[in-house]
């Protein structure tokens, strides 16, 4: 239709006398309707937004011959009329011009820019919508075409109604602008963007903007929803020539007789009549000289159904979509002329690029195209126009989405609409066809197949990879196309096997040989026999009524298919035989890989769940994106011996004579701090990256498992160090809690990969490892135990400076004959507070001499000590103790100027200085070692060590501090903050991942420092290090949780409690504070703190230290009831931990009885974010560990020796969907013997079944009613319930304790807030996670 470029149009306008009038007589805001009707009416001199028009469209060609006239009615809108709204007068004009089409047999066009119904004439207009679509549904039933066409805008009342009821619907873009490179679109829709934002979106613009898809009801956009058929660009006269073209195609047939048989005939006789475009003969190329092969059906450059369609359609126009939601690519259709007979024509696309293959899907059809292909063989029955199929499609598309939009649906519709289609359908096969998918369009009344395509259930790929079998890949490869081949011919897949087993009718010949073979390019003589085909099938169908077109139809499809019929002594004796010939017949065995075990080891079931519910997973993406980076794991390999014995030998280190390890080994620890340390001009360096760094930077996280690997490389490059520090303090608790481990395990293996340099230890005094107090034989045991296992040095401190808590630990490594550094804890300004000055550290350091220490060690926990503050803190400490106590300074680099101080302490004379190595060092850290090396290289107190030798070192740490991204401090920068709020820099980054959990980010976390601050101040500027630190933390987190502040606990004005603060639950670590489980400040706790917390109950308050007053433990009896309560040997070492940390090793015992003892072997990796299909990882474990493994120990491992070790490696092989909300996980184990030359590989497949919760946790539980206090006890916060102290029944006083609640390391007790009866218990069971405001119990 490209030819015809001029047209004429005859106009008589209709239906004027109907005008808009204001029935309801609306005003709203001081202006009435008939105000606006007056201005539209002013501005456009009509009397309604509607114009209908009888038309005749005259379009001739470029050389003036008139080609085609067509007459319609027309409906246009005005949008200058009220926006073009759909009113009353409106409604009955568009119903006049549809019946008017009905009663002159004409098609009708309507023109659409409207905004919508008119909300002037309130419901009435709204009704408009019905009247008009009962006047649509009048035309369809005349078998008359209504085109619509959407200009800009087209929304509301208008496109939910006639716009979209048309048979063909045709989108206008406006015109473009003077100057404007592109045109706007045509927007179109039901609800304006507008209406969208202030009501889903509630005006937020930002949430729309996120939301809106890309082009959002643009025309383009309706059209790829398959919602209309066509845009156009262009003037008012070409949308005109379009619309007028479509409406002689559909009516081309039907225009023809007043009757349907009349109609045949007059198609029937133009057919016969219209001369051949060329002769060529049908049976051009024989069968005999025919070679079938499946293959050539995929040849790119074959005609393709696009290619056939252009060539034997004249006035194609395609129309797209399913007019509903989708468009495909591939399967497409349209009208146009064949012969003079106006017909559809469908087929799957292709295309003969790669690009062009990949935007139609690789011919392979979705729902969308499917439904397209039904709508149009509807239409087509509408208006009698014969269905063309062309068939080329390997089938249907596979994809997910094509699932979930119903394809199965899709194309079991089409063939029972086909299957009773009243038009003739004629069906070529072009290519490929491909199983159902092929079949969907497939029905033909008539089938022709071309020569070189296929026509089967599957492919020959497909049916060849069920039902081969391969010895391997080599084999595979070579036999597998052979094996395509021969399945093609067995499975009948070919024109001349079709045609003989009737589905194909006659057989459409290509031309064979390289000289003879067409192309898509030129294909004359293929098109004129594919030509003949239609035109012949034509010829024979158009006779027949639609009653007989469709019987035809079902005879057709009905005799297909070959089968026995038997009678029952028949059957019985072809059972027989069947059974005979399959017990002597010789089965084909695959050589498949292992099933899936549905059994498996604790290990693997765990890393399975991490997997699917890791809050860290890696396959959730929830995992940093460094940690995208695949797992790779080679073959396995075995171990040699050889590789064994040079792995010992690295860790055989001696330490070198004039060493710290060496002295202290060799002479004894007084000989070491009284002789040696004060001669050594050079300052010795502690390297703390293996214990505080990583407490201060990475919340303690980093595993033994790396903290061994920096342990070996330390040994060799820090061998003139005086010490590390790699154990204590919260790592202890740590490796129980949070990372599977037992901290003893811990310090043996760093003793034995650094034997060389003194290891160093923290210890909280009388509190050991722990948070609170303990009898004094615990503590003693816990130094004898620690220095049996490798420790040299403990550094004591008390979180008050008291002393009588540090006298038993001193005591205890004198006796050991281990080092004793005896801390100060400094806080403050000592230039300017009256509590803590020269003095008050003159005094202490005095006392700590006079105690038996070795050493005195300054511990600066918050970085507090500034460079004016040096000179004067250590003239008063020499003055206390002398030149012959070693100093050992200590600090955190939070507020950026600590080196500076650093230096100056060497300056002033400092022995021993702390800091870390450059990568896991400042922020809440220390130091860095190695810019202190470099800074102090070639002065007076050279260290002795070189900064470029540490570099592997520090490599090192900055590749495990990537591993551990989750729990960086934040701290971008040091901040000068801290000598505000003044926390400790271990405790920041453990405080921070406190709130993340408890949910105070953002602006929360700067309440959480200021509340840090103010808590301090309320127990009376007190020293801050563990514990004493984290119960200011526990204090400060629970008010900001509570929205409260100090001033709501203690009135600062009177100094009392305020009332309300009387009913809250406070911390358990603030009540045993407040107790004196910790010990007590040398200036006390303010009274009125002490009573609020205690709330007046003082007789259980510590007089004394509480270690004194606690009964010693039996060690003997602990062992021997933790033994029988665990089912399993308990060590000494680990009965310690119990003393320590009752609950924590019990969970973690429970823990590692659950998920087995290898997580500890696992890499760091895969232990915090799990692992995806593909990734893989191996590692050593010993013949005793096999078990916590394996399914099955194979022979080779059980006949092996206990000291032998087994080289294991694991890789993720899938993750499937979810299937009744669960995951399948598999992963292949694979274990070898080391040391064993061409050790066999065990190998098992093990399959997991996880509930997919989606990582989200949703509490089901009953709430609290905040209206009922003292009867509905709720949780105070986010947590785990620990424990449950009532029953049901209990009568309880005002005070008594009824659970627990932790989060992280917070415990706080809920207690009743009045005399009661225990009612109900909402806790089903220890360990019940809930939320702020849970039910816990009910007193009544």
């Amino acid at each position: 239709m490209t030819s015809n470029i001029a047209h004429t149009i005859n106009r008589t306008e209709q239906f004027e006398e109907v005008c808009s009038k204001d029935f309801l007589e609306f005003k709203f805001g001081g202006r009435g309707y008939q105000d606006q009707l007056n201005d539209s009416i002013a501005k456009t001199e009509v009397l309604a937004a509607v114009k209908v028009e009888r038309i005749v469209v005259n379009i001739t060609s470029a050389g003036g011959e008139a080609t085609m006239s067509q007459e319609l009615v027309w409906v246009t809108h005005n949008f200058s009329f009220l926006g073009g709204s759909l009113g009353c007068a409106e409604g009955e004009k568009i119903t006049r011009a549809f019946e008017l089409a009905v009663e002159l047999n004409l098609p009708i066009c309507v023109q659409c820019r409207s905004g919508g119904a008119r909300m002037q004439e309130g419901t009435s207009s709204l009704m408009q919508m019905a009247k008009v679509s009962v006047a649509v549904q009048a035309l369809n039933e005349k078998k008359l075409p209504f085109i619509s066409v959407l200009c800009d805008p087209t929304f509301g009342g208008v496109s939910a109604s006639y716009a979209m009821q048309a048979d063909v619907r045709i989108a206008v873009n406006p015109p473009v602008k003077a100057g404007a490179t592109a045109g706007e679109e045509a927007r179109i829709g039901f609800a304006g963007p507008a209406v969208i934002l202030n009501t889903m979106c509630e005006g937020n613009q930002a949430r729309f903007d996120e939301q809106c898809p890309t082009d959002f009801q643009a025309a383009s956009f309706v059209r790829d929803c398959g919602q209309i058929d066509m845009v156009v660009d262009g003037d008012q006269s070409s949308v005109e020539r379009t619309v007028a073209g479509i409406a002689r195609l559909l009516t081309a047939n039907l225009a023809r007789a007043s009757d349907e048989a009349a109609v045949k005939d007059s198609m029937l006789q133009t057919l016969q009549t219209a001369a051949p475009e060329s002769a060529v003969e049908a049976s051009s190329g024989e069968e005999k000289d025919h070679t079938f092969n499946y293959t050539r059906s995929r040849l790119i450059d074959r005609p393709q159904t696009q290619d056939i369609l252009q060539a034997l359609f004249s006035f194609f126009v395609e129309l797209s979509g399913d007019g509903k939601v989708g468009r495909d690519n591939c399967l497409r259709g349209g009208v146009g002329m064949f012969r003079g007979i106006a017909c559809l024509g469908l087929g799957t696309y292709k295309g003969h690029t790669p690009t062009d293959m990949q935007n139609a899907n690789y011919g392979m059809p979705s729902p969308h195209g499917y439904r397209t292909a039904l709508r149009l063989m509807q239409l087509a029955e509408k208006f009698h126009l014969p269905v063309v199929t062309l068939v080329d499609t390997v089938g249907a598309w596979p994809t997910f989405e094509c699932e979930v939009t119903g394809q199965s649906e899709a194309i079991a519709t089409n063939l029972t609409v086909m299957a009773g289609l009243k038009v003739p359908i004629i069906t070529v096969l072009v290519g490929e066809g491909g199983s159902g998918g092929a079949l969907g369009i497939c029905m033909g009344n008539s089938i022709g197949m071309l020569s070189g395509g296929y026509f089967g259930v599957i492919s020959p790929e497909g049916a060849a990879s069920i039902l081969g079998r391969y010895k391997d890949d080599k084999h595979k490869l070579e036999q597998f196309p052979k094996d395509c081949q021969e399945l093609a011919t067995a499975q009948c897949i070919y024109a001349h096997q079709l045609q003989s087993l009737g589905v194909v009718d006659e057989i459409i010949w290509e031309e064979e040989g390289d000289a003879a073979r067409e192309t898509y390019k030129n294909f004359p003589k293929l098109g004129a026999r594919i030509e003949n085909f239609l035109r012949q099938s034509l010829l024979t169908l158009l006779p027949l009524t639609s009653e007989q077109l469709v019987q035809q139809r079902y005879s057709k499809y009905r005799k297909l298919g070959t089968f026995s019929l038997l009678n029952g002594e028949e059957r019985t004796r072809a059972i027989e035989s069947a059974k005979q010939a399959s017990a002597g017949s010789k089965k084909r065995v695959a050589d498949a890989p292992a099933k899936p075990s549905a059994t498996h080891s604790k290990l693997v079931k765990h890393l399975a769940e991490e997997v699917v519910l890791g809050e860290r997973s890696k396959y959730r993406k929830l995992a940093p994106v460094p940690m995208s980076v695949p797992l790779a794991a080679g073959p396995i390999a075995a171990v040699t011996a050889e590789e064994t014995a040079k792995a010992a030998a690295r860790v055989s280190r001696p330490a070198k004579e004039n060493s710290a390890k060496y002295i202290l080994d060799t002479h004894g620890p007084e000989y070491l701090c009284r002789e040696w340390l004060p001669k050594q001009k050079r300052v010795l360096v502690t390297d703390t990256t293996m214990r505080d760094a990583h407490q201060s930077l990475l919340a303690t996280r980093v595993r033994t498992k790396d903290v061994l690997v920096g342990a070996e490389l330390a040994s060799e490059l820090l061998a003139d160090a005086f010490s590390l520090e790699c154990w204590g303090g919260a790592t202890f608790d740590v490796c129980m809690r949070f990372l599977d481990e037992c901290p003893w395990e811990r310090l043996r293996q760093i003793r034995a990969a650094c034997p060389n340099v003194c290891l160093q230890m923290l210890i909280r005094g009388a509190n050991a490892v722990g948070y609170t107090s303990y009898p004094d034989n615990v503590v003693e045991e816990f130094v004898r135990l620690a220095a049996i296992n490798g420790m040299d040095v403990f550094r004591i401190f008390d979180c008050f400076n008291i002393l009588d808590s540090m006298k038993v630990s001193i005591d205890a490594v004198l006796k050991s004959g281990k080092v004793a550094e005896v801390c100060i804890c400094y806080t403050g300004n000592m230039l300017t507070s009256s509590i803590y000055n020269a003095q008050y550290y003159a005094d202490l350091a005095r006392e700590i001499k006079a105690a038996g220490a070795h050493i005195l060690a300054v511990k600066d926990m918050a970085g507090l000590l500034r460079p004016l503050e040096v000179q004067p803190l250590m003239e008063a400490l020499r003055s206390a103790v002398g030149e012959d106590m070693p100093i050992h300074f200590h600090t955190h680099a939070t507020s950026s100027g600590s080196l500076a101080t650093c230096m100056e302490m060497a300056r002033c004379g400092c022995n021993i200085i702390d800091f870390a190595t450059a990568s896991m060092a400042d922020g809440t850290s220390q130091p860095s070692l190695n810019a202190f090396l470099a800074m102090t290289e070639g002065g007076a107190r050279d260290t002795g060590i070189n900064f470029m030798d540490l570099e592997p070192y520090d490599t090192y740490w900055g590749k495990v501090r990537n591993d551990y991204e989750p729990f960086e401090s934040g701290m971008k920068s040091g901040s000068a903050r801290v000598f505000d709020h003044q926390i400790p820099g271990g405790q920041y980054s453990n405080l921070l991942v406190q709130c993340s959990s408890m949910g105070l980010q953002g602006e929360q976390w700067n309440a959480v420092l200021d509340a840090y601050r103010d808590v301090n101040l309320l127990f009376g500027d007190i020293v801050k290090v563990t514990p004493s630190s984290k119960v200011v933390g526990d204090l400060a987190l629970y008010l900001v949780l509570k929205g409260l502040t100090t001033k709501d606990l203690i009135d600062p004005i009177t100094n009392t409690a305020v009332p309300e603060a009387t009913l809250l639950d406070f911390p358990e670590s603030v009540v045993g504070l407040m107790k004196g489980d910790l010990g007590f400040p040398h200036r006390g706790f303010p009274e009125s703190l002490t009573a609020l917390v205690l709330k007046g109950n003082t007789a259980n308050k510590y007089t004394t230290r509480a270690g004194l007053l606690l009964p010693p433990v039996d060690f003997e009896k602990n062992i021997a009831t933790l033994s029988a309560k665990f089912g399993v040997p308990i060590s000494a070492e680990e009965a310690m931990s119990s003393l320590m940390y009752p609950k924590v090793f019990s969970d973690y015992m429970a823990r590692i009885a659950k998920l087995g003892p290898l997580l500890k072997l696992l890499p760091t990796r895969v232990y915090w974010y799990a692992m995806v299909a593909g990734d893989a990882f191996t590692f050593s474990l010993s013949k005793q560990q096999l078990s916590d493994l394996l399914i099955t120990v194979p022979a080779f491992a059980a006949d092996a020796a206990d000291t032998d070790m087994f080289t294991a490696r694991l890789e993720l092989t899938r993750v499937s969907a979810v299937q009744r909300s669960h995951r399948s996980v598999v992963l292949k184990v694979q274990v070898q013997q080391q040391g064993v030359a061409g050790a066999a590989v065990h190998e098992e497949v093990q399959q997991v079944q996880v509930k997919d919760t989606g990582g989200v946790f949703v509490f089901e539980g009953p709430m609290a009613d905040p209206a009922k206090p003292l009867q509905e006890l709720a949780s105070p916060m986010a947590g785990i319930v620990e424990k449950v102290a009532v029953k049901v029944g209990q009568s309880v006083s005002a005070g008594d304790l009824l659970a627990v609640v932790s989060a992280m390391k917070m415990e706080v007790n809920v207690s009743a807030p009045t005399d009661g009866v225990v009612a109900s218990i909402a806790v089903p069971n220890v360990g019940y996670r809930v939320v702020e405001g849970a039910l816990l119990v009910t007193l009544k």
